[in-house]
């Protein structure tokens, strides 16, 4: 069963307030906003001569009991995927990528339409990911860029919301991986599992570090289907489906960046690639001499 989705909608004069989220985050926005209500309503009073008494119960709010809040009616985005599982759809590799992709999990998979910093940061902690040295400024870039808008204050924290083009950046890398996906099994799939020309090339299968197979990817498809450089996506999609490993794809990214200067990285469709240099060849082919 799906985490459930509420909804807090208050109105006091020219006030208004709208959050929506789940119990915890909900529940934190009603503490906050009777806080200001309640200030609100007091200098009300200090500007009435010859009120007394108690504060009356002048404003709406819309929400249930804080036992048990008013759920939204079901939005239409699907089953809520694991935070790795969706990490690992991404082609990320700035720390702003990453804290956009938080934002864009908390608003689109939890529903939290608006959130903080450090509920980013919490988000961060939750996918078992490595939290950006100054989250305020992973932030910041995305606001710079017009992904993130500020929104207002809560405990003098700014507050943030996704903007549409930082929705459409983030559905575009998922576009994009599914079709590099679908391309590089296609090319597999053309000329079946013998394309990879095992006599010819290093077999995976074979070697026992994880740099060593995810170089071996770059080398057969350079040899074999003229793909001069790869994603790091591509290489773990490839080895992943073609020879059953159990890497996580941010594990094979580690490995390419880590084999330099084996490899070299270059920016394709503005994405990250990575490409065999002579030295890793050269270290290639004394694989598959050792392997002959």
């Amino acid at each position: 069963m799906g985490q459930e989705t509420y909804q807090l909608s208050v109105r006091y004069k020219d006030f208004e307030y709208a959050v929506s989220g789940d119990r915890a985050f909900v529940d934190e926005h009603d503490k906050v906003v009777q806080s200001y209500l309640s200030k609100m309503m007091k200098e009300d009073l200090k500007t009435t001569p010859g009120r007394r008494g108690k504060i009356s119960n002048t404003f709406e709010i819309d929400k249930s009991t804080p036992e048990a809040p008013k759920p939204l009616p079901q939005s239409n985005t699907g089953e809520k995927p694991d935070i790795q599982k969706f990490l690992e759809k991404l082609p990320l590799n700035s720390e702003w990528q990453f804290t956009l992709a938080m934002a864009y999990y908390l608003s689109h998979f939890k529903q939290q339409s608006s959130f903080t910093a450090k509920m980013v940061r919490k988000q961060f902690r939750e996918a078992r990911h490595t939290v950006p040295n100054n989250i305020h400024l992973s932030v910041h870039t995305c606001v710079k860029k017009g992904y993130l808008q500020e929104s207002g204050q809560q405990d003098l924290q700014k507050i943030y919301e996704m903007t549409e083009s930082g929705y459409a950046y983030i559905d575009t890398l998922l576009s994009s991986t599914s079709y590099e996906k679908s391309n590089v099994e296609g090319e597999a799939d053309k000329l079946d599992f013998e394309a990879f020309n095992f006599e010819n090339n290093p077999d995976p299968r074979i070697l026992e570090r994880i740099e060593d197979q995810a170089l071996s990817i770059l080398y057969i498809y350079m040899k074999e289907f003229d793909r001069a450089h790869m994603s790091a996506k591509e290489v773990y999609d490839v080895l992943k489906n073609y020879f059953s490993t159990d890497y996580s794809s941010k594990a094979i990214q580690i490995a390419l960046s880590r084999s330099r200067p084996l490899v070299e990285k270059i920016k394709f469709e503005g994405q990250m690639h990575y490409q065999l240099t002579a030295k890793g060849i050269d270290h290639m082919e004394t694989l598959l001499g050792n392997q002959v």
